[in-house]
């Protein structure tokens, strides 16, 4: 029996009777795991963004001590303050990476394997993680995605999830041809204020499930839709689908030239379309996560422990950590405590310096603003070529109005781009947090630095961001 502690209460996926030989110990606040509208208690209540990994083994069960640590999502989920001292694995699961990569590319030093998809894998392995492999992390939810009975298929195409045209670029244009197919007396809906029950409802009333992914993965709405009973349609180039579905035989795949098209054949011919629906449910329940853990294990099992244990590591974590829980639900003291702590650790280093500033901007607002001017200013004395502290100085000024002080910041901003040759120029979060079009941005743009190796591309990208146009000749 393999006894695994994760900070994802598993069951909102599968039974726990369902994970043959493993042994499932979760923790986190008592009332934070709402999924899809429904709570799932943890085991151990514990709150990871203010205790210790020391205090987090105090409170296992008597008897429970796990061969590895399964930490979801981390870049949603705060990680227990000291967990690189674990002396067992720790297993990251990694999803929106293309959103919160300025704030989760620092916390390799607390991972001995970190799983991502297809489309992260190399970008991660640059990023000095020790080891990184592709495991799909996605599952139908078993307890709100069946066919329920609803009295028949009325809906041809329906598509529910994010409809944020900002996080869903692409996706955005793709939810317009589905739209646009009522024009050719198809009936589609496309929803996004549907969870739970009532999303396995609604997919239980389309015949065709629509999705498209966004890195290129095997999404949630790829297992949810065939469980539902409707058709998986997926974009053809998807890196994953191949692993899991036959093509034409249990899901459809389309690419711009024949979606159109590649719908109205299905919705002509009904006996295909039933036969391919029944096809990909019967393959779904293999896939349902409890049968897919073994394979989690076996990796772990092969996966050998290469976290390193000195004060340099735990300078770098303490500033990892706190990047990290500046994207996830952690409250705006335990998040400024988290990078008060990264400070002490690197007194002279100007990440955590610019990472202390937005935990003050994130928690105090405008009243922060005087302590996060001052943490940008000595950040920028410390490092003469460090871009996010001058940038978020730059953000930082243009709320005062002040010309001259925008002029100077600017100025200052425009001189880093050009001089910046390292990562270490370019390392930490930028205003605005959170997902904004800006945001997403340079989220993109530190992605494409790292795989070509380059921070030129993140330094151009910038002064793009900024309209520094005399920087972007130099650069």
């Amino acid at each position: 029996m393999v006894k695994v502690l994760c900070n994802l209460p598993l069951e909102c996926f599968d039974e726990r009777t369902a994970m043959p030989g493993i042994e499932l110990c979760t923790y986190g606040p008592r009332d934070r795991m709402l999924v899809d509208g429904t709570h799932f208690p943890f085991d151990v209540e514990f709150d990871p963004s203010t205790g210790t990994w020391e205090q987090l083994l105090a409170r296992l069960p008597r008897g429970f001590r796990p061969d590895f640590v399964l930490v979801w999502w981390p870049d949603q989920e705060p990680l227990p303050q000291g967990l690189q001292h674990c002396p067992v694995p720790v297993v990251g699961v990694i999803s929106d990476w293309n959103l919160t990569l300025p704030y989760v590319a620092g916390l390799w030093p607390f991972f001995d394997l970190l799983i991502c998809d297809r489309g992260g894998q190399e970008l991660f392995a640059r990023l000095s993680f020790a080891e990184v492999r592709w495991w799909c992390q996605y599952a139908h939810k078993r307890p709100f995605h069946r066919v329920f009975p609803v009295g028949g298929r009325d809906i041809d195409i329906g598509f529910g999830g994010n409809l944020n045209p900002v996080v869903q670029r692409e996706r955005s244009s793709w939810l317009s041809r589905v739209q646009a197919l009522g024009e050719r007396g198809i009936r589609a809906e496309v929803r996004g204020d549907l969870r739970g029950a009532a999303y396995g409802r609604f997919l239980s009333r389309c015949k065709l499930g629509f999705n498209r992914s966004i890195r290129g993965e095997m999404n949630l709405r790829a297992f949810e839709v065939p469980a539902c009973g409707a058709v998986l349609l997926l974009e053809r180039d998807n890196l994953e689908v191949r692993d899991f579905f036959v093509p034409d035989e249990e899901c459809v795949l389309y690419g711009p030239e024949d979606f159109e098209a590649t719908v109205a054949e299905l919705l002509r011919d009904d006996a295909r379309r039933e036969r391919i629906a029944a096809a990909g449910h019967e393959r779904v329940q293999q896939y349902r996560l409890g049968r897919r853990l073994p394979q989690l294990v076996d990796l772990v099992a092969a996966t050998q422990i290469r976290r390193l244990d000195n004060a340099t590591v735990d300078g770098d974590a303490a500033l990892g950590r706190a990047e990290a829980m500046l994207s996830t639900w952690a409250a705006g003291p335990a998040a400024t405590a988290a990078a008060v702590a990264a400070t002490r650790a690197l007194p002279v280093d100007p990440r955590p310096l610019n990472t202390l500033a937005l935990a003050n901007l994130r928690w105090r607002g405008s009243e922060g603003a005087d302590a996060a001017h001052q943490l940008w200013r000595k950040a920028i004395a410390i490092a003469p070529a460090y871009v996010p502290a001058a940038a978020n100085l730059l953000e930082l000024m243009r709320a005062t109005g002040d010309p001259a002080l925008v002029r100077a910041a600017r100025d200052e901003l425009a001189r880093r781009v050009q001089d910046a040759s390292t990562f270490a120029d370019i390392d930490g979060p930028l205003l605005p947090l959170g997902f904004s079009e800006r945001a997403i941005d340079h989220a993109t743009a530190l992605r494409e630095a790292v795989l070509a190796g380059d921070p030129a591309v993140f330094t151009a990208a910038v002064a793009r961001s900024f309209d520094l146009a005399e920087a972007l000749v130099r650069t």
